[in-house]
């Protein structure tokens, strides 16, 4: 059995893409097609189902990507092992929103690294993460949108709350009192449709008033805050973003007794990484990360 091709078989059943399998193995998608091709003329049996729209695998397809994923397992840790003797860092590329990656999990790392010298994370900061892991381009992420996926184990993280704020100044300008008071004010979103206001906007009863001015639209959480302690608007953030600010009296939370709907951050994981050591050495570490 020619290996090379059982490789390109393994990582094109983990991508599940041939473009994305000829991006990981810098190969042309046309080497990825041939190279399956002949594999399955080798074995004489398909691996994957033609007729399909979607990438799918045939069951004998299905069976060998599973073995495949115990035994690329078994030489990863191996090689790991080797690695540790010589003192090479084991790297783990980590993905996380911009604001949650740079303002927590980052300022978090430090202790992790002391006590862990031997493992290095990378961190890239993105607001589309599901793609990169499943192309392996990233190895774990932290991430409040949920995904559902065969390949991924989800690790349940925090309960992320969210909050409105606006500045002493544009709240005294505006009068803001009431819910329907936002009639006369601009809002910050990251979009103009107000998905990003979703969890405030669903938990508002029936009755309730809800209008506004216009929209200022920022596509980044610390803009959103910068621009309300500007004056500029009424923001909608995660709680965990504003504490300071809160504490200090520079912005002040608004209609703090309506039940704003709450997100979950979450981590994700190929299933084959989860049991490894460094991963779940760097799992247990986020979890005892306090957002307060």
């Amino acid at each position: 059995m020619d290996l090379n091709k059982l490789k390109t078989f393994y990582v094109l059943a983990s991508i599940r893409s041939y473009t994305g399998c000829a991006d990981k193995m810098c190969l042309t998608q046309s080497a990825v097609s041939h190279a399956i091709k002949k594999f399955e003329e080798d074995l004489g049996f398909k691996l994957i189902e033609k007729k399909s729209r979607v990438f799918k695998l045939t069951s004998k397809g299905e069976f060998l990507f599973e073995r495949c994923g115990k035994i690329f397992n078994e030489i990863d840790q191996t090689l790991d092992s080797l690695m540790k003797g010589k003192g090479i860092l084991t790297t783990i590329q980590m993905g996380a929103p911009v604001e949650f990656g740079s303002s927590v999990l980052i300022k978090s790392m430090g202790i992790f690294f002391k006590r862990h010298p031997d493992i290095n994370v990378d961190f890239i900061l993105n607001p589309n993460l599901l793609g990169l892991l499943l192309m392996d381009e990233l190895d774990i992420i932290v991430d409040c949108i949920p995904h559902i996926h065969e390949d991924l184990v989800c690790v349940p993280l925090f309960r992320e709350e969210y909050a409105v704020i606006a500045s002493s100044q544009y709240i005294t300008e505006k009068k803001i009192h009431q819910i329907k008071d936002l009639q006369h004010c601009n809002l910050l979103s990251f979009d103009k449709d107000l998905v990003w206001w979703k969890n405030f906007i669903n938990a508002l009863p029936k009755k309730e008033e809800f209008s506004y001015h216009r929209i200022t639209q920022i596509s980044n959480v610390r803009g959103i805050i910068h621009a309300a302690q500007e004056s500029l608007g009424v923001g909608f953030v995660p709680r965990y973003t504003i504490l300071k600010e809160l504490e200090k009296g520079l912005l002040v939370e608004l209609f703090p007794q309506t039940e704003v709907l709450n997100d979950h951050i979450n981590i994700y994981l190929k299933e084959r990484n989860f049991d490894k050591k460094p991963f779940k050495e760097l799992i247990s570490h986020i979890k005892s990360i306090q957002l307060h």
